[in-house]
């Protein structure tokens, strides 16, 4: 059986989903969500951002410097190009499926 995956962001204003590959881990679909993440904060005038994950592994994985990782590479990279342009962005985990507004 094929395992079909996706991610999203979704912000005050916007929202995106990617359709993934088939069979691409749930790890990596949760790092490609921060990547998208990332190019909103891109996007965006203002200078303060909360990525908000529910996954712990992603995110530890980000602060252990997982550099084998191509996505964490590419999100550390865009992370210090963000930062050293003036903004600020804390990544902050969240329990899953708790009723969250």
């Amino acid at each position: 059986m094929e395992n079909r995956v996706a991610c999203a962001v979704v912000s005050q204003t916007s929202s995106e989903s990617v359709r993934l590959p088939n069979n691409t881990s749930i790890f990596r679909a949760e790092l490609h969500a921060i990547m998208l993440a990332m190019r909103l904060i891109r996007k965006r005038k203002e200078k303060n951002f909360i990525i908000f994950s529910d996954s712990m592994s992603s995110l530890q994985a980000l602060n252990g410097f997982k550099l084998e990782v191509d996505l964490i590479q590419k999100i550390l990279k865009d992370y210090l190009h963000l930062t050293a342009i003036g903004k600020t962005i804390m990544l902050c985990w969240i329990p899953s499926h708790v009723n969250i507004p």
